[in-house]
């Protein structure tokens, strides 16, 4: 294995646990701490999906590994755990249901829309969130990044926002398109939904030139070609038992990100008007 992004994590290095996190729908989440390859231990989080939800983990894994070539800021340390019959039950979770890989992840700073502004009506969350926002920098990027992986769950839980110029995006458990795509529904020419679009456009148009947006989907296949030999290696992992989804995620990517320069101009053609 070469010296990937994403790490391979010993059940008996995840410790420490705090309990259950608030956020993540879609996973039981773990505050813990990780003893990551470098020998430093940090805290970090814990995904664990159910069975029926497996692929949860090729999904946060794919989008950690394209959101680092994309240049986006994300958590240093991402992994994968294979989990123990013992880091099972300290976890509390039924081990007859539990799919026997986790994804790991260390701890950003910030916190996300949804616990700043979790007892406002939405809309005003989404008016503040898009303040806060306004001028970060990589809000062009995490828009292009969202359309390329037809992200439509970028909701107020998905990005932790440490100041009004950084943040970090996080939980990529639903893309492409959903949790639990299938070959058929992977059709790159589609249009998706894209929440951060939304969240950005939100009343008063985008606070930043549209041209940053398409510049970042410019870079899209040289940053797919970046990540490819990675992606290869992890989604022969867990997909190679399914021919149909492992071709199909590969033409996905490679296909959106040729045509997403040309996608997002006219979409962005369609909104100004």
């Amino acid at each position: 294995m070469q010296n990937y992004v994403i790490k391979l994590i010993g059940a008996d290095d995840v410790c420490s646990l705090r309990g259950r996190a608030q956020d993540g729908a879609m996973a039981e989440t773990f505050a813990c701490d990780i003893r990551w390859p470098d020998g430093e231990q940090r805290r970090s989080y814990l995904k664990c999906f159910t069975n029926d939800r497996y692929l949860g983990v090729v999904n946060e894994i794919t989008g950690y590994v394209i959101a680092r070539a994309c240049y986006l800021p994300i958590p240093e340390h991402a992994g994968v755990v294979e989990l123990s019959d013992t880091l099972i039950d300290s976890l509390g979770i039924a081990s007859n249901d539990v799919y026997p890989y986790a994804f790991a992840i260390s701890e950003a700073p910030g916190s996300s829309p949804n616990s700043r502004f979790e007892n406002l009506p939405i809309e005003i969350a989404v008016r503040l969130t898009r303040q806060l926002l306004s001028g970060w920098h990589g809000a062009p990027r995490l828009i292009a990044f969202d359309d390329w992986a037809a992200n439509e769950d970028r909701n107020l839980g998905n990005f932790l926002i440490k100041d009004e110029k950084n943040a970090f995006i996080i939980d990529h458990s639903n893309l492409p398109v959903r949790l639990m795509w299938t070959d058929q529904c992977l059709d790159p020419s589609a249009s998706y939904q894209n929440q951060m679009m939304a969240i950005m456009h939100h009343e008063h148009g985008l606070p930043f030139d549209s041209a940053f947006i398409t510049r970042a989907a410019k870079s899209h296949p040289d940053a797919f070609a970046f990540a490819k030999s990675e992606l290869d290696y992890w989604w022969g992992a867990f997909l190679g038992p399914d021919p149909a989804r492992l071709s199909s995620i590969d033409n996905f990517f490679h296909t959106r990100a040729t045509q997403g320069e040309a996608r997002l101009s006219q979409a962005l053609n369609l909104l100004a008007v």
